[in-house]
């Protein structure tokens, strides 16, 4: 099978997972707890960006735009979650992170796409590794916060901040040299890529399993 048909095809199942996770979270929706809508939620936010996606690629042929979008909503997610979600109470220093990280997403997408002359040639996805090392930030202080108070309760959702933390450094990895990647002519961007998009599917799989155990948990 020809290299970019199959990037193409992996990227119509990222879709159909989420279909399939949004499918899954709507039957089940008023047996969900509330960490558990909050996954929901995220799926559908995903939805949502990944259609804006192929819009964009269909009508432009350039869908770079949403990568900043992306970023931006990806982040001040998990900000949330986990203000809210899986820490006790809320943490100034993790919300003024996020604050900083969400103001630098914002300013790129000023500086490429309102100040500066875009070119694809030379697009960096800052955003997204702002995106990915805010949330590592906030999945390490779990840890911390696990280590160092509520002996009581020392288990609750480390499997789940165990795997955004796989996820999101896994990410990070990805797009640091995105730039790199997408000059490359010897097509290895596609398999970096498919690589990534793959990581992305497992991630998707393991949230809507867990919206799946909670749901038939509370039949």
């Amino acid at each position: 099978m020809d290299l970019k048909i199959f990037t193409a095809i992996l990227g119509h199942t990222s879709s159909v997972v989420l279909v399939i996770g949004l499918l899954l979270g709507a039957v089940l929706y008023k047996k969900l707890s509330s960490l558990h809508k909050s996954i929901l939620y995220y799926l559908v936010l995903m939805f949502c960006i990944d259609a804006a996606s192929y819009v964009l690629i269909k009508l432009y042929r350039n869908n770079l735009i949403i990568m900043h979008v992306f970023s931006l909503t990806e982040l001040l997610f998990f900000v949330y979650f986990y203000n809210r979600q899986l820490l006790p109470k809320p943490k100034p220093l993790l919300l003024g992170i996020g604050a900083l990280g969400a103001f630098y997403i914002i300013a790129e997408f000023i500086n490429y796409f309102v100040i500066g002359n875009f070119s694809v040639k030379y697009f960096q996805p800052y955003a997204k590794v702002a995106d990915n090392f805010v949330v590592i930030i906030m999945s390490l202080y779990f840890f911390y916060e696990k280590a160092n108070g509520y002996p009581h309760n020392k288990l609750a959702n480390v499997k789940l901040n165990t795997v955004i933390l796989l996820f999101f450094t896994l990410n990070a990895i990805m797009f640091l040299p995105f730039n790199f990647f997408i000059n490359e002519q010897s097509g290895v961007q596609f398999y970096v890529w498919n690589i990534n998009v793959c990581i992305i599917i497992a991630f998707y799989v393991y949230l809507i399993g867990l919206i799946w155990q909670e749901g038939n948990r509370r039949k």
